[in-house]
């Protein structure tokens, strides 16, 4: 039994209720951004280098003008009009991109506005890619607490603007090679208590490795005695990474949180229907799901949005979970794992029955 508002409500259990998703329309291939990087005339790699070693083909890249909030809210109106839920019912609205509008206010407020979600309080979440899924860990625990009843969480990235394309070394630019895949877009979910006890989260696991966090920095402030010379700027925007380490870092999380997860659910691996994972590149999906011993089973039901859309960061999990469904491949009773890696390094998984 739980308390919403004053009321008590009984909770058999708390599910995703709708999902959306805000794809740009441009189409970034990565034969052009090879081109543009310069990583066959500047530094003498060959063509079609940055595909082989990423399986990344093509992403998606919003116009100069959107702004993360955008992608969010049109996310979010998805998501709301697929739980057939008024902008009015949510109850908390939590924005978990890692690019935002603005420093402060929290992005939340723009997006609530947007969609109209008065009566919602409001506020951002972020770590790193993972954002989205403790977005989700943060609302379940809402519900179960009575302090909500529906949570909207909307995430919108603008992370194409990230990109260094001035690199001045080779190594430099192998340090850029992450935020060369990365794409643009939005995504959305519409968390709420069900009473349908069939349905909704089952298990979770989430562990973090702060140790580990100098592999991939993006957006860091300077000291001011840094600053650029040519604006004054502090804020350096490029996001830089060291992609074997952050490689061997985060998948020694996520093997032992699958492992948890899946033996807490009391669920093998032969009884899932559909996988998502978080997809940082292509080559990270096949090369570290079978390193994963027993868990590589999973790999034939992983839902694959990386070599067409790039690393969407936080919205790569609503964006698979949406198409995945519009597929017919994510029903009613559907088995489901989630999966997260993130810089940091964190990682979590989740089990659910959708």
């Amino acid at each position: 039994m739980s308390t919403v508002n004053g009321r008590q409500a009984d909770i058999a259990g708390v599910c995703i209720a709708g999902v959306g998703a805000e794809i740009p329309s441009t189409v970034i291939t990565t034969a052009e951004v090879e081109e543009r990087a310069g990583i066959r005339e500047r530094f003498g790699f060959e063509a079609g280098w940055l595909e082989r070693v990423t399986g990344v083909r093509e992403r998606r890249w919003a116009r100069p003008e959107v702004q993360p909030s955008e992608l969010a809210t049109l996310a979010g109106r998805k998501a709301l009009e697929d739980a057939g839920v008024d902008p009015l019912e949510i109850d908390t609205l939590v924005f978990t991109g890692i690019t935002r509008d603005c420093l402060e206010p929290a992005t939340a407020n723009l997006v609530a506005e947007a969609l109209g979600t008065r009566n919602a309080r409001v506020f951002d979440l972020i770590n790193a890619c993972n954002s989205l899924i403790d977005g989700v860990d943060v609302a379940d625990a809402l519900i179960r607490s009575g302090k909500a009843r529906r949570v909207l969480l909307a995430t919108g990235e603008r992370a194409s603007l990230s990109i260094n394309w001035q690199a001045r070394t080779v190594e430099e630019m192998l340090g850029s090679v992450a935020a060369l895949v990365v794409g643009d877009g939005g995504g959305a979910l519409v968390v709420e208590a069900s009473d349908d006890p069939r349905r909704g989260f089952r298990a979770r696991e989430f562990r973090s490795d702060a140790t580990q966090w100098r592999h991939a920095i993006g957006g860091r402030f300077r000291p001011s005695t840094q600053a650029c010379e040519v604006c004054g700027s502090v804020l350096d925007r490029h996001f830089t990474c060291d992609g074997r380490s952050l490689f061997a870092a985060a998948l020694s999380l996520l093997a032992p949180v699958m492992q948890a997860v899946m033996e807490r659910t009391g669920w093998t691996y032969d009884e899932l229907d559909v996988v998502f994972c978080h997809q940082p590149t292509k080559r990270f999906i096949d090369n570290g799901i079978a390193l994963l011993g027993p868990a590589a089973k999973a790999a034939a039901k992983l839902w694959i949005i990386a070599d067409r859309f790039g690393n969407m960061s936080t919205c790569s999990l609503p964006l698979a979970l949406a198409e995945a469904q519009d597929a017919g491949a994510l029903v009613p009773g559907a088995k489901v794992l989630v999966l997260a890696p993130s810089s940091g390094v964190s990682a979590a998984a989740v089990t659910m029955v959708w």
